[in-house]
Order: structure tokens, then sequence, then C-alpha cells
């Protein structure tokens, strides 16, 4: 499973440093990615074909997040060859995505403008509106890692504190109206900066 994004929410060191001395201060955020991943595969004529798709959405930092779709289509013939079909791919900005408190992930119905790349071409091509949703639930036990580091420049220490959450899931993928069982992924990543100067 493709891990979507690992999104950095500290305040940049660099812009740390040019804050004059102060007695404290404070910085942070958080980022919620999730991921989901199908496959379906049919034989036809001794060759066997395979649809790959995959739905991603991560934060936009802002606390909006973008959405991504791509869907993989190849053939596997007897000898074990793979050939690419073709691929198409596109993302929304701004979908709605809702975590509960027991890590179950719903991904809202939201329309998903995508680009079809053929085998044997150049460029990709057209822009065809593909409406996506996702719903999944926890599967096995959730994961919690806290990672604390100190880091010291000059005379002002900065402490940084991360925590991740990371639960695999498994639900149902929709792709213009059909079903897909599916298998995910969320991470939920919270990053906060402390610093003290003298």
């Amino acid at each position: 499973m493709r891990r979507f994004m690992v999104l950095c929410l500290a305040v940049p060191l660099v812009l740390l440093i040019a804050v004059a001395p102060v007695a404290a201060a404070t910085g942070g955020g958080s980022g919620t990615n999730f991921s989901s991943f199908t496959e379906s595969c049919s034989t036809t004529g001794g060759r066997q074909v395979c649809t790959d798709t995959n739905l991603s959405v991560g934060s936009n930092g802002d606390g909006t997040s973008s959405g991504c779709l791509q869907i993989s289509t190849y053939s596997n013939s007897s000898n074990g060859r793979l050939t690419f079909i073709s691929d198409q791919f596109g993302c929304n900005p701004d979908v709605s995505l809702t975590v509960g408190s027991d890590y179950s992930v719903t991904l809202a119905s939201t329309v998903i403008p995508v680009q079809t790349c053929a085998a044997h071409k150049r460029s990709c091509s057209g822009s065809t509106n593909v409406t996506v949703a996702a719903s999944d639930t926890v599967v096995g036990d959730v994961a919690f890692t806290t990672t604390i580091s100190t880091t010291v420049v000059g005379g002002c220490t900065y402490k940084t504190t991360v925590n991740e959450t990371l639960a695999q899931l498994a639900g149902t993928m929709t792709i213009n109206g059909s079903s897909l069982a599916e298998q995910g992924q969320l991470d939920i990543l919270t990053e906060t900066t402390t610093f003290r100067c003298k």
C-alpha cells in the first residue's frame, strides 16, 4: 500500500530563527491522509487484463483536503509480460473527508476531472468527470507513535513533538455509481514545535 504523502507542518526552522528572542512561543499543525486501493482482473483469449484503482486524499495545510484518482489498465500475457493499456488521472483541490472517533473514514461523493493517457500516445488528452466516494472501517489495531526531538541553535532551544496515528482500513469505493471492495490506510499526523530563547 502506497502512502499518499507525509506533510511537514511545523514552522520552518529558518523562520523561527528570524523571530526576535522571546520567553517562549508555540506553533504547529496537523494533517490527515487517506489512501484506498482496489484491483480487478479478467481473462480473455489467454490474456489477463487488470485495472488498478487508487483513490487518495491529503491535507492542503489550510484545513481543506485534496482528492486524487488514478485508474491504470494493463495486460498480463501467459509468459508474464506486462503491457500498458491506459491510465486516467486527476485531482480535486477541495473534497470532504470525515474521520470518526473510531477512525472510520468517509469520503463524501465528489467529482474529480481526469485525463486519459493511452498507450503509444505522446500526451494525455480529454477531461472526463468521475464521481467518487469511499467508506472504510478499521481492520486490526490502530498504531500510535510519538516522537520528540530537541534542536539548539544559538541561544534558542526548539522542541518538536510529532504524534502519528496509523490505521489499516477496508471498505467500499464507489466509482460512477459502481461499488468496489477496497483496502485503505489512514495516517493522521500532528506536529507541534515550541521554542525558548535566552
